[in-house]
């Protein structure tokens, strides 16, 4: 009996015209969706599965009776983890591929909420001629909070515009890329010396709110807060209240806290301080090939039934 590998996302195509002439032995199953959940039938034959895993329910996992790995498309698995945590399955995630977007989409906020660019697209479309003056990059103070693979790629190109680069770590080390990281307790005292506070943070229950009200009254009146990270990281009743009362200059976010996507009725969206972006910050058009880096190993590995040496696993409770 063949492998059957179950692929669950908005393009699971992409990924299995990759992986099928490298693994011809294998049969794969394509389910589009963005809701795990909803390829419910197809879980009783899969013994591995690719997915974002957004909308995988206990019910998923009673008739993945032969599931055996499950690899997370995306970095973050928090979603995951309370779904499989006391059982067989191995999980492995997407870390290590989502620098460059992620790198691009902190330069894109940092120059869009900098540069005014909501106005000027306003005025673009009244036709209005208004000479803005831009602030820039350059001699500006960008301090990252998570130094992680994401944050290294993203301070290096920090550094290209010119810009000092600070991190706020739980584990303060010496990372290619920053002039200085500081220990998780110093994050206020971090926070006051930037110009644009970055989150690049994973959602977990110590990280919730983390960026609370105690750190928008450490920040100056001209900095950003920068969010393409989780939205549960920050305080966003708290960030909104910071806005309101000018404590903060803006804010560009890609996330949003408790949603992926930001309801219309969200108080951020007629804010001209605030840029924003639909949860994009990971995603590019190179997204599906720069996985292959992952998944292809972690395929060869589980055919051969070598679990330890694949790429990215991650530890769940009761395991």
């Amino acid at each position: 009996m063949p492998t059957n590998v179950l692929i669950v996302c908005p393009e699971p195509e992409a990924y299995a015209a990759r992986l099928q002439p490298a693994f011809p032995g294998v049969r794969f199953t394509t389910v589009r969706t963005a809701n795990a959940a909803d390829a419910l039938d197809h879980y009783p034959a899969a013994d591995a599965v690719m997915a974002m895993g957004r909308g995988l329910t206990r019910e998923c996992l009673a008739k993945a009776e032969r599931l055996k790995w499950f690899q997370c498309l995306i970095t973050g698995t928090d979603h995951l983890t309370p779904v499989l945590s006391g059982s067989r399955i191995v999980l492995t995630n997407a870390r290590g591929i989502h620098g460059p977007q992620m790198a691009e989409t902190a330069i894109l906020h940092m120059m869009a909420v900098s540069r005014n660019v909501r106005q000027m697209v306003s005025n673009q479309l009244d036709h209005v001629f208004e000479r803005i003056k831009p602030k820039v990059l350059d001699r500006r103070t960008v301090v990252i909070l998570g130094v992680g693979a994401i944050a290294e790629h993203t301070a290096k190109l920090c550094k290209a515009f010119g810009m000092t680069t600070v991190g706020v770590s739980r584990t303060p080390r010496k990372v290619e890329g920053f002039d200085r990281i500081h220990p998780r307790e110093k994050l206020r005292e971090a926070a006051a010396e930037a110009d644009y506070l970055l989150v690049l943070l994973p959602y977990t229950p110590e990280n919730d709110k983390v960026v609370d009200a105690s750190v928008f009254n450490a920040m100056k009146p001209t900095a950003f807060l920068i969010n393409i990270a989780r939205g549960g990281v920050v305080d966003e009743a708290a960030l909104i209240e910071a806005l309101d009362g000018k404590r903060i200059a803006g804010a560009g976010l890609d996330v949003f806290a408790g949603h992926h996507q930001l309801p219309p009725s969200s108080p951020l969206w007629d804010r001209k301080d605030v840029f924003i972006t639909p949860f994009i910050g990971g995603q590019s058009d190179q997204y599906e090939e720069n996985a292959m880096a992952i998944l292809q190993p972690n395929l060869r590995c589980f055919l051969a039934g070598d679990f330890a040496g694949m790429i990215n696993r991650v530890p769940l409770p009761g395991q």
